[in-house]
């Protein structure tokens, strides 16, 4: 095992969230939705992909419909992977899929290798979860749980690389959960799994929430320890800060709700010209110079930046110590990029 890797290690702060049961949080009219019993297919196949589809299940990793990453897969992949890797900080809503619903989640697993026709599965989960006492079991149901090393965010791409060639069928573990209560409980999907944590969270928590609920009321359902200056939809490494928490919605791709405190001077630090931000960017981009073009709006100076390339990882942000929003400034460069100089040599191309 190599003594280095590319990337960052990050803080998790999982507990106490994650070893704590998944506490259901719903509406009871929406929750009580049935799908027909009677399902006309061809093949078995074809009904699991027709249960998914009347069941409205979305693959929260992703956004896409599970009914059409199906039938792209049908009879083609040659393994099934679970998702549950929580790669950033405070976030264990997949990952808590392997403790808390471990038959539905194998079972999920197992429809999805019926559709893809292949004996093979794994679930991914994230090595670095160093700071919890709730061990990940090495196999959960005999489906190999595969810890993935290094860094955040430069070996994401080789999560799949390590299961070598070949098209793999991946879902998010919610998904999967989802599609199984589906097939054997004919539910349709109506809520979603949800991390509230955060240093405002008087008790941070695993949810299952419904669809349509306000971050708001979320919060309130755990209690606030005292009032956040900043809610975060989504990870703190790429969620987004929501402005509006009472009317924010619940949706499919809601993994996590975070509620900080943060003292305003700590935001008003200069930059001090570390090059922490540069040597961390999985593309090799200087974020430190593409948020000072930003800050002062000299956008046309930002062409041989390339911030059309930025990921959105969030990690510039995460390790700077004067806590700029160096990601925010990036992505508003990309966007100023894709839209003026890659369009414009695009139109030049086609003259």
């Amino acid at each position: 095992m190599p003594m280095f890797h590319r990337g960052i290690v990050l803080a998790q702060h999982k507990e106490p969230a994650f070893s704590k049961p998944v506490i259901r949080f719903v509406n009871p009219q929406t929750d009580s939705y049935r799908l027909d019993r009677k399902i006309p297919a061809k093949s078995e196949a074809e009904a699991v992909i027709e249960i998914a589809r009347r069941a409205r299940i979305v693959d929260e990793r992703d956004g896409r419909l599970l009914a059409r990453k199906l039938e792209k897969a049908l009879l083609k992949a040659y393994i099934v992977i679970a998702d549950a890797v929580d790669d950033e900080p405070y976030v264990s809503s997949r990952v808590a899929m392997i403790l808390q619903f471990p038959n539905e989640l194998t079972d999920g697993i197992d429809l999805c290798c019926r559709v893809a026709g292949c004996e093979r599965s794994a679930i991914m989960a994230y090595k670095m979860v160093t700071d919890i006492e709730t061990r990940v079991p090495r196999r959960v149901n005999r489906v190999k749980v595969v810890r993935q090393r290094g860094g955040y965010p430069a070996d994401r791409a080789e999560r799949m690389r390590r299961l070598g060639p070949g098209q793999k069928l991946v879902v998010g573990a919610g998904a999967l959960v989802h599609l199984a209560r589906a097939v054997y409980d004919q539910k349709v999907q109506t809520t979603v799994f949800v991390t509230v944590a955060g240093d405002c969270v008087a008790g941070p928590v695993n949810l299952e929430v419904s669809l349509g609920m306000t971050v708001m009321q979320v919060l309130e359902r755990c209690g606030l320890a005292q009032e956040p200056t900043r809610v975060v939809c989504g990870g703190s490494m790429t969620g987004m800060s929501v402005i509006d928490p009472d009317n924010t919605l619940i949706t499919f791709t809601t993994r996590a709700i975070l509620a900080f405190r943060e003292n305003a001077r700590d935001r008003h630090y200069t930059c001090i010209g570390c090059g922490h931000c540069e040597q961390v960017c999985p593309e090799g981009l200087n974020p430190m110079y593409i948020h000072r073009f930003v800050e002062n709006s000299y956008y046309a100076n930002l062409k041989p930046f390339d911030a059309h390339l930025c990921t959105g990882c969030g990690t510039c942000s995460y390790i700077c110590p004067s806590r700029l929003e160096l990601a925010s400034s990036v992505l508003k460069a990309k966007e100023y990029a894709e839209s003026w100089f890659i369009r414009r040599e695009e139109e030049d191309d086609e003259a």
